[in-house]
């Protein structure tokens, strides 16, 4: 059986053959992610078309089985920069940051006009304990706020910084271990942040099939679970009709388990006290 190509591009499996991603579901039941515009329908934005990126969980479980071969298409994006590359690129790091920065200015000068009134009696009375007459105190409103302009044009503020994990952390390959454990036992399996759980379960394909389980991943076996917590994640399983589950793998024989979790609510609710 011939391998499915998948192309590896920017750390992500991409599948641009409709005849690959067909044997991906049917054959492996691997689903993954449709990301492009169909060419049928290229206005409709509900709808969306190949490619299909792969997760790093469906990625990892076909590539143990043999079932594709990953086509390195980064190959050109990996060679060193020149010097004039590495200068535009600073410059459009720099660029992004002070895109950042202004929203956050403007935000803390709309704050400062906002209590500009009291600021201006603040500094009238506190100029007026030091001894300095009424009639000689001058404050100016604009003076004010271009002088806050300076102290946060000057100030350090917390930037979204992008720092790419090149290993997964260890609640990726718990994840992984629970992905391949469902996998074995038949059925599809997709990301579930949608649903705010880890995994969604399906007894078939998506397409003829609704999700019957939502999959909530332990980083420990021994974690301590929170009351809300769970009320939260069951009440959420009964308002969109599906079952709740808990993984976890059980480090003493190094094996996956699975609870269900069930919401009964309040059973006595009629009854009197």
């Amino acid at each position: 059986m011939a391998e499915i190509v998948v192309n590896f591009q920017h750390d992500r499996g991409l599948v641009y053959d409709a005849d690959d991603y067909f044997r991906l579901r049917t054959e492996f039941r691997i689903v993954g992610n449709l990301i492009g515009v169909p060419v049928s329908h290229p206005r409709n934005i509900n709808q969306q078309g190949l490619p299909v990126v792969l997760s790093s969980y469906e990625l990892k479980l076909l590539f143990e089985k043999n079932a594709i071969r990953l086509s390195n298409r980064d190959a050109i994006f990996l060679q060193a920069p020149c010097t004039e590359q590495a200068q535009l690129y600073k410059s459009m790091i720099e660029k992004q940051k002070e895109e950042m920065r202004q929203p956050v200015i403007e935000k803390r000068i709309e704050a400062f006009r906002k209590h500009l009134p009291k600021i201006i009696e603040g500094k009238r009375k506190k100029l007026l304990k030091s001894g300095i007459k009424n009639e000689d105190i001058n404050i100016s409103p604009e003076q004010l706020v271009a002088e806050e302009m300076e102290k946060a044009k000057t100030a350090k503020f917390d930037v979204l910084v992008q720092i790419p994990t090149k290993y997964p952390f260890d609640c990726d390959q718990i994840k992984y271990r629970v992905f391949e454990s469902l996998w074995n036992q038949g059925g599809f399996i997709t990301v579930g942040d949608s649903f705010g759980c880890d995994f969604l379960l399906y007894p078939g394909d998506p397409m003829y099939f609704h999700a019957s389980h939502m999959v909530h991943v332990l980083k420990k076996s021994s974690q301590k679970l929170d009351v809300k917590y769970l009320i939260r994640i069951c009440r959420l399983s009964v308002v969109v009709n599906k079952l709740c589950v808990i993984a976890y793998i059980d480090e003493t024989i190094n094996d996956v388990h699975f609870e269900t979790l069930e919401w009964e609510g309040t059973s006595n609710k009629g009854e009197s006290v």
